[in-house]
């Protein structure tokens, strides 16, 4: 059984991996010599103290006794004394609010900035979060804004002062971005991704980068550099990946708004496992341009950069802040549509026909709690008026195939020698995805034609059935568990209900539901039928006990460039659905 859920898993595993537009020149590999401790451990050694010593200048932080904590660490924030009480309330508003307040001069943004910069210190000590600290240039840059706020009595963009985060994938010149390679990791860098440069000239101040897996090709977060994070809202549990840094940071409420990267899910598993609003855009919506990549030049599936934030209004004044027609990303990123952002696109009132994508897709099914939360949000949406019907995956096993080819085969050249030049060993499931560590054959001319056809053919059975049931959006899981198990068994690892969005190259949005229960979603009964025995594998798993209390998200998938009403839609099932953080309300 083993044998055969190995092979399957595999082709699950390369929904969760990044890529971007270009890579440095692997290292030289010949005339290596031996070494009794591994490179990367004096490299990781360099990197995190250079982190640890940034952090502790601005905020000396007390040592935590996490075993005095219970799963969710996030009420350490508030009640530890290390924020004031004005700082605390600070870190409760969501973004559109502070923005509101720094334009008012109601607050400044040095003190909204150093704010968030404490509530960084502590996030990191509790989920191991951040790569790079940016805090002297964010404050430096908060000064800049607050003088030319009283000077010329006008706001310096539509986010001015706002603190934003950045998943480390984006370039902030000098600071490095490891991606989580030792090659990397303290390596400077030169030129700044162009959502980096918009940001700033949108008013933004930048002041942290995140945490990712080694290369961004997992779904949880760890690597060789900086270590493991954890889920703030459930210890025990990983936040996902490969935006897993921003995930947990956001829903630590140490970032009022972050910016994430998605070719399988890298913002959606992150956002619904952190009870988060991610938006994950179509090509050509959102720029990517100049970020870090985990494999270059691969373009078959396309990478994208999206808001996450526990506030849908954070993602929406995104939205509209970057898509302005004075922001023009169309005229910095070469794969940028010309489509300046819409306000509205659904009339006021308007009922809607929601797909719901079950939590079998034919290949594995869902934990209790994610059916919950499904059947919690259909509900929901008849009740307020809605209709609700049945939606069928179009073709999960295609699209598995596709995308285990085109990552395995991009992907095993760019990533290894990196490694091997660092003697890193290969974590979770890159053990899977890379089998002894050995290189796959090049792609041929003939199989990256094969491999084009396949995903064209895919994304129009997908448009035809569609336009076939006349569905606005449809609304499903966007992973097996509420949130997976820290270093879970990469066996039972499953990204096909996010990566078929990333192959038809549709919209998505994440929204929080509930929180798992270990009274209301027991183990499934003798009942069940699985669909095989990887099925049945990967629902092994699940404990009742262990998963209490773990976020559950889910997310709203709409058509190629839909954005607008994707945002639209979460908004309607969000109003419908009424969640309540247990933390934060």
């Amino acid at each position: 059984m083993l044998g055969k859920t190995k092979t399957l898993c595999l082709l699950a595993i390369c929904l969760l991996a990044d890529s971007a537009q270009s890579l440095a020149t692997p290292p030289n590999l010949n005339n290596l010599e031996p070494r009794q401790e591994p490179r990367y451990k004096a490299v990781a050694a360099i990197a995190q103290k250079r982190r640890n010593d940034a952090l502790n200048a601005f905020m000396p932080m007390p040592a935590v006794n996490q075993t005095e904590l219970g799963n969710d660490v996030r009420p350490y924030l508030l009640t530890s004394g290390l924020l004031s009480k004005d700082e605390i309330k600070i870190i409760k508003l969501d973004a559109k609010a502070l923005v509101r307040k720094m334009r008012n001069q109601a607050l400044t943004s040095v003190q909204v900035t150093t704010a968030f910069c404490k509530a960084t210190v502590i996030a990191q000590n509790l989920t191991n979060c951040v790569t790079e600290v940016l805090f002297k240039e964010a404050l430096e840059r908060a000064k800049f804004l607050d003088e030319h706020l009283n000077r010329t009595g006008e706001p310096l963009g539509p986010l001015h002062g706002l603190p934003i985060s950045l998943k480390d994938t984006f370039v902030t010149p000098s600071h490095p971005s490891s991606i989580g390679f030792a090659a990397f990791a303290n390596e400077p860098t030169a030129n700044k991704s162009v959502i980096v440069d918009m940001l700033e000239n949108l008013g933004a101040v930048l002041y942290v980068k995140t945490n990712v897996p080694t290369a961004m090709l997992m779904g949880e977060t760890i690597n060789n550099v900086w270590g493991e994070t954890v889920n703030p809202i459930h210890k025990k549990l990983t936040p996902g990946g490969s935006s897993g840094g921003e995930g947990a940071i956001g829903a630590m409420r140490a970032s009022p708004l972050g910016v994430g990267t998605d070719v399988g899910g890298s913002i959606r598993i992150p956002s619904a496992y952190t009870h988060l609003y991610g938006l994950k855009p179509s090509l050509g919506r959102f720029p990517t341009w100049g970020a870090k990549p985990a494999i270059a030049g691969q373009d078959i599936i396309y990478s994208v950069s999206g808001p996450m934030s526990h506030s849908l209004e954070a993602v929406k004044l995104f939205a509209e802040a970057v898509l302005s027609e004075e922001a023009a990303p169309w005229t910095l990123d070469p794969k940028m549509n010309p489509m300046p952002w819409r306000r509205r696109v659904l009339p006021d009132g308007a009922k809607l026909k929601f797909g719901i994508l079950p939590c079998n897709d034919g290949i594995v099914t869902c934990h209790p709690p994610v059916e919950r939360a499904l059947k919690i949000t259909a509900k929901a949406l008849k009740d307020a008026g809605h209709e609700v019907v049945d939606w069928a995956p179009v073709n999960p096993q295609g699209v598995e195939a596709l995308t285990t080819q085109v990552f395995t085969l991009t992907g095993s050249d760019a990533v290894l020698p990196l490694l091997k030049a660092y003697d890193e060993p290969l974590l979770g499931v890159l053990k899977l995805l890379f089998p002894g560590g050995e290189t796959v054959p090049q792609l041929t001319p003939a199989k990256l034609r094969e491999l084009i056809i396949n995903r064209n053919q895919l994304q129009k059975d997908n448009l035809d059935q569609w336009r076939a049931t006349g569905v606005d959006g449809v609304i499903a899981p966007a992973n097996v568990p509420a949130a997976a198990r820290l270093q879970m068994d990469p066996q039972k690892v499953y990204g096909g209900f996010t990566g078929f969005g990333n192959v038809m190259d549709l919209t998505g949005c994440t929204f929080p539901v509930t929180y798992a229960d270990k009274n209301l979603d027991p183990k499934r009964g003798s009942d069940w039928v699985p669909n095989g025995l990887r099925d049945e594998f990967v629902q092994s798993d699940y404990d009742p006990v262990f998963w209490d209390g773990a976020p559950v998200g889910l997310q709203v998938i709409g058509q190629r460039l839909e954005e607008e009403k994707v945002l639209e839609m979460t908004e309607i099932i969000a109003n419908a659905v009424q969640f309540k953080d247990r933390v934060y309300g």
